[in-house]
């Protein structure tokens, strides 16, 4: 890895519809499917010089239905097929929260207006300023709007992907109107994109 004080270039994913299946209720390892092509690209992006990092809203902790652990083991799974394939995430940034209140079993502490939950940026702040991230060769790649939200925020620039479904957040709506700079179909495509400069 290159010293800590010079700049690194990053691709920053979201996680569900982009590496692994966008599918409810994702709480334990076995529930994991990766999408096709995903290892594929991410090894791309490991051998390209950009760190992979990972940034995702998991805010079922908060609402109760799982716990960290439960994501840790997730995460540990999604590794671990990486791995098979030759590949790695360089981090992992998870945001927990949840604004609404209400849910039985919630964590109160964790019901929240933070400032992680995207399409706030503070998940990509935090690893910019961790990493010495230089923004101006950086990405964010997501298929939601909150995603291209976020990377817009933190100074990157974006991918929309049309594969992936969508995060279903409720803000959502209030982002629909954000224009990515560029739009691909999954993240083999925007990866083999990228790397083509």
């Amino acid at each position: 890895m290159k010293p800590k004080d010079s700049k690194q270039k990053a691709i920053f994913l979201d996680r569900d519809g982009v590496i692994d299946k966008q599918i409810p209720n994702i709480h334990k390892p076995e529930d994991i499917i990766m999408l096709p092509g995903a290892v594929e690209a991410i090894r791309k992006i490991n051998q390209s010089g950009y760190l992979t990092i990972i940034v995702t809203n998991q805010p079922d902790i908060a609402k109760g239905f799982c716990t960290f652990k439960d994501q840790e083991d997730i995460h540990q799974k999604i590794s671990n097929i990486l791995k098979e394939g030759e590949a790695h995430m360089d981090h992992i940034y998870i945001c927990p929260h949840h604004p609404e209140k209400g849910f039985e079993g919630e964590i109160t502490e964790l019901k929240i207006d933070c400032d992680c939950r995207k399409p706030k940026p503070g998940l990509l702040t935090k690893a910019i300023q961790e990493h010495n991230i230089d923004k101006e060769q950086s990405w964010m790649i997501g298929d939601s709007k909150t995603d291209v939200v976020a990377g817009q925020r933190a100074g990157l620039k974006t991918i929309f992907l049309t594969e992936g479904g969508g995060s279903g957040s409720r803000e959502e709506k209030d982002c629909k109107d954000a224009e990515p700079d560029y739009t691909k179909k999954n993240l083999k495509e925007a990866i083999d994109f990228i790397t083509s400069f």
